[in-house]
């Protein structure tokens, strides 16, 4: 289109602005309004922008002003922009300045409610729960995001749940502990041990600047202020416990069964077994690998752990995922062990002691009353299967280090910095004569005195 018909004057409505042919590659031309002065619309190869030219703030030049494109923005509403515009310049306005006033103005306010939002406990404690799982060696974030959220969640329990993370006190957490603490007081001290672990995690700048947090409501709070207390547990398997324990995982099928042998066999943390996978197990070098935080943990593994690794990997369907015990053909390992435990009034023979909740536990009970009629079962838990492992590796490997080492305890103090051996030959070695323990404790031939550990000697007495 030529300058002159660039510069003849319509009334602009949607229909005139659609007519107008586009430019030509590279050119642009304009089309003013004959009822607003200086108003008009910008053709250009591919586009139409409503437009103002005005002078502004004093400017002895004119400035072409964008409104807003077509058809987003229909004539009228861009002509009446213009109008406002236009208006404010005769009164010596910026309208670009206005309206980029208009607009952070806006963006601030957003940004408030935005941060406003997201700095309420509620928001702020769910995305550390929706972290946990990408945590490093954090091996039980199942029940850690149900702890969370059972006991900090809860609009019921928690008055303070949609109050901005500023806004929390040492005396409001102080009060939904003592209210834990009511119904389970050892809940209650892992309680505290979590909030202030995630205050911890509040307080990185990062996730402060953020949410608006400057202190740690809860960096003065302590276990011993709240009076909250946990026994240390001592809870070992005795020998017929044992002989209950793997008959019950003997019986019990595929993914719980081979994983609860793993756990005895190894010693290793519940939540690291019931993530094994096959990738980290070196059947060559009879070696399981497991990584956290950059850094390398290797449990040498018995002669039996590897037989029972290559036998149930021969069972598996082709194109198993990498998760050894699994639900889900190897694409997730499995979630919780607790459906294999009894309640304790089935454990009494109360209701539901015939379902198939606790079905491990209730075959462990009838190996027991087998072994030892009339015997109870104490109260147990996964991990006193760990501490039972762990006592037994002491006499067998008569060294306390090589105990620690194989369950994975690190050591401490300038040991850990100068002492770097890894104590390998003799964890496999131990961990080959506790094999062969349990094995003859299957059999029934395990003697009194090889299960005491007693070589026959004095030593001293």
């Amino acid at each position: 289109m030529n300058n002159t018909a660039a510069s003849k004057k319509t009334h602009l409505t949607d229909k005139v602005v659609t007519d107008l042919p586009f430019a030509a590659p590279g050119a642009r031309y304009e089309v003013y309004d004959a009822s607003v002065p200086n108003f008009g619309v910008r053709v250009g190869p591919r586009s139409k922008t409503f437009i103002l030219r005005r002078r502004a703030g004093g400017s002895r030049n004119s400035r072409r002003q964008t409104i807003g494109a077509f058809p987003d923005m229909d004539t009228i509403a861009a002509r009446t922009q213009a109008g406002d515009w236009d208006e404010q310049a005769r009164r010596g306005l910026d309208p670009a300045a206005a309206r980029a006033a208009e607009a952070a103005a806006k963006a601030a306010k957003a940004a408030a409610e935005l941060r406003k939002e997201r700095s309420a406990f509620r928001q702020v404690m769910g995305d550390y729960i929706a972290s946990l799982p990408s945590r490093d060696r954090n091996l039980n974030a199942v029940q850690d995001m149900a702890f969370l959220t059972r006991n900090f969640l809860n609009p019921d329990t928690n008055p303070w749940i949609d109050s901005p993370i500023h806004l929390v006190t040492d005396a409001g957490v102080a009060s939904l502990i003592k209210q834990i603490k009511q119904r389970a007081p050892v809940q209650a001290y892992h309680a505290l041990t979590h909030i202030k672990t995630f205050f911890g995690w509040a307080m990185d700048p990062d996730n402060r600047c953020q949410i608006g947090l400057e202190r740690n409501p809860v960096a003065d709070l302590t276990h011993r202020r709240l009076k909250l207390t946990v026994n240390d547990r001592t809870r070992v398997l005795e020998y017929e416990e044992v002989a209950a324990f793997l008959a019950a995982g003997t019986e019990t099928p595929y993914p719980y069964g081979p994983c609860l042998r793993t756990l005895i066999e190894t010693g290793q943390r519940s939540g690291a077994v019931k993530k094994m996978r096959w990738s980290q197990i070196n059947f060559a070098r009879k070696m399981w690998v497991m990584t956290s935080k950059g850094a390398e943990h290797h449990v040498p593994l018995s002669n039996r752990m590897i037989e029972l690794l290559r036998s149930l990997r021969e069972t598996l369907p082709a194109g198993h995922g990498d998760f050894v015990f699994s639900f889900t053909g190897g694409q997730t390992p499995i979630d919780k062990l607790s459906d294999l435990r009894l309640e304790k009034s089935a454990k009494a023979g109360g209701e539901n002691g015939g379902g198939t909740q606790g079905r491990f536990e209730r075959r462990m009970l009838e190996a027991l009353d087998a072994l030892w009629p009339g015997k109870n079962l104490d109260d147990w838990v996964w991990h006193d299967v760990r501490r039972t492992v762990r006592t037994h590796l002491e006499p067998i490997t008569g060294r306390e280090e090589v105990a620690e080492a194989a369950i994975g305890h690190s050591p401490t103090g300038i040991v850990r910095v100068y002492n770097l051996y890894k104590y390998r030959a003799e964890i496999r070695r131990a961990f080959n004569k506790w094999s062969e323990l349990l094995h003859k404790i299957e059999l029934g031939t395990c003697t009194l005195e090889e299960w005491e550990h007693d070589d026959g000697e004095d030593h001293g007495r």
